[in-house]
């Protein structure tokens, strides 16, 4: 790429230091040739500048089909940590309500894969961020998907926590009259996160309200159960510590859907660029909370 000025028309020396605003300026930048003022030409200047610097760095030109690709794989990697995810609290509860062991041993391990994806994903994050300054929808993608990984990963802390809790007391706890609450709630919080990590991928910002609605049905199942394992624990003293690990798993299970929640109000952000965090939609889900 060259990049050469040629003063014309402006009756000064072209030799000078100095070149008068009234000047005409012939820009050539490669093989384009434009006639155009002082002002613009400086224009010219930095882009030619800024186009040498990204083809420079790093040794990677900066180019859409390039930037398409690291876009693309953000979104693929985010799916890609979704399943792991999807599957980690799917094996905890399968641990929990059934003492499936084979797949509460994999629920125990799996949070460090998780965790591992997060950090992937946020470097590309990084790198596309520093590499292609995105805008409007391609900076609301990125913004959603390192939002995502984080809910993600919690969810995966979640399920390592229902893991453990049914490796300490989950034969107590399946003969308990609290089980079923625990598989309604948790078959209500599975298909919310298969179908908010559908609609990401899919854009579908209808499907993503239909899923913060139904957040409120979780809730209203641990709001209910809440207070009768209270009023059990109360009568039942020597229960109390069986009763506090169900209203952890409860409780865990309960935050998983608002994490999923939360990835379904990124599906909006990216389709509408609104944020509906505190709009009418989180309003109605929020009252159903303790």
């Amino acid at each position: 790429m060259q990049l050469m000025l040629i003063a014309d028309g402006c009756g000064q020396n072209t030799n000078s230091s100095t070149v008068l605003p009234t000047c005409v300026i012939m820009t050539v930048i490669g093989d384009i040739s434009v006639k155009c003022s002082l002002r613009q030409t400086f224009s010219y200047i930095l882009m030619f500048f800024w186009r040498v610097f990204m083809d420079s760095y790093n040794g990677t030109p900066h180019t859409l089909t390039r930037y398409d690709e690291d876009i693309n794989a953000l979104r693929t990697m985010l799916m890609n940590m979704g399943g792991v995810a999807e599957q980690h609290f799917a094996d905890a509860l399968a641990y929990l309500l059934d003492g499936d062991a084979e797949r509460g041993a994999r629920a125990l391990k799996q949070d460090y894969e998780i965790n591992r994806m997060e950090s992937s994903i946020d470097e590309l994050a990084i790198q596309i961020i520093a590499r292609y300054s995105p805008m409007a929808n391609d900076l609301r993608t990125i913004m959603s998907v390192v939002k995502a990984i984080t809910d993600l990963e919690r969810i995966g802390d979640k399920s390592e926590k229902m893991a453990r809790i049914a490796e300490e007391i989950g034969p107590i706890l399946r003969h308990t009259d609290f089980i079923g609450h625990l598989r309604v709630m948790g078959r209500i919080v599975g298909g919310m996160m298969h179908d908010a990590l559908d609609a990401f991928i899919r854009l579908d910002a209808i499907a993503a309200e239909e899923i913060i609605r139904r957040d409120t049905h979780v809730n209203e199942e641990y709001n209910a159960v809440h207070r009768v394992l209270l009023k059990y624990m109360n009568e039942n003293p020597n229960s109390a510590d069986v009763g506090l690990r169900i209203l952890s798993c409860m409780r865990a299970i309960e935050r998983v859907g608002d994490h999923c929640t939360n990835i379904a109000e990124y599906v909006i952000f990216q389709q509408k660029g609104d944020d509906v965090r505190h709009s009418n939609i989180s309003k109605e889900k929020q009252r159903t909370q303790i």
